[in-house]
């Protein structure tokens, strides 16, 4: 059975990583690098004339950074997912990158497997961010307001329901939920399975990203 192929591109200003990612790729039948750069200035022709599954982009580089081009390689590419491969550890730029519209975030420092899985869960359509900077980057979200809806926006989750979000951005897990809002853990399951299903979100990270780019 023939092996579906993510294409990948790689923008990052260090050569020996750039290989070393192609290396590291090349072992995965189902992964293949097709494009790199060391110039973030490059990344939307590269994404129009490739159009990459994936692209691998590192947020800071000489020059042009990478929170600069995630915009022009989606309308270069809007079918391309844009992965943040990236050794800071500034949430903010975190945030500013996901709100911006990339689909994850990894650090360099990951284990070679991690950054696979990571690169076919936002090919599959995941939000993706390593374990060890989910905590301060919910913490982030939660000190940051959504844009003010507009006038065709409609209001579809529930009082209760949107209790729950807020809660949920503010970092507290299900059992903290249910304390507070004094329901059982059970109750707040199905409000998040109905609240995940109404703004299309798969789980906790996809949900705040949704409710820092809209008011929910």
């Amino acid at each position: 059975m023939e092996v579906a192929v993510i294409r990948v591109a790689i923008v990052d200003d260090h050569t020996m990583l750039r290989e070393g990612l192609r290396k590291i790729l090349s072992m995965e039948d189902d992964l293949e690098v097709i494009a790199d750069t060391d110039d973030a200035r490059e990344a939307a022709q590269i994404a129009k004339e490739n159009n990459p599954d994936v692209m691998l982009l590192d947020l800071r580089m000489p020059g042009t950074g990478g929170l600069e081009v995630i915009g022009p390689i989606h309308e270069a590419s809007p079918t391309t997912k844009v992965l943040i491969l990236t050794a800071s550890d500034d949430r903010r730029d975190h945030v500013a990158a996901l709100t911006q519209g990339a689909r994850g975030i990894i650090m360099k420092d990951s284990a070679a497997e991690t950054l696979v899985t990571a690169i076919r869960a936002v090919h599959s359509g995941q939000a993706w961010v390593d374990r060890d900077i989910t905590g301060t980057l919910l913490e982030e979200l939660a000190h940051r307001g959504g844009p003010e809806p507009g006038a065709s926006d409609k209001p579809i989750l529930t009082a209760r329901e949107s209790e729950i979000v807020d809660l949920v951005i503010s970092g507290c897990r299900n059992r903290e939920i249910s304390e507070r809002l004094t329901i059982s853990e059970k109750t707040v399951k199905a409000h998040l399975s109905n609240i995940f299903a109404k703004l299309g979100v798969r789980d906790r990270l996809e949900l705040a990203i949704y409710a820092l780019n809209r008011k929910v």
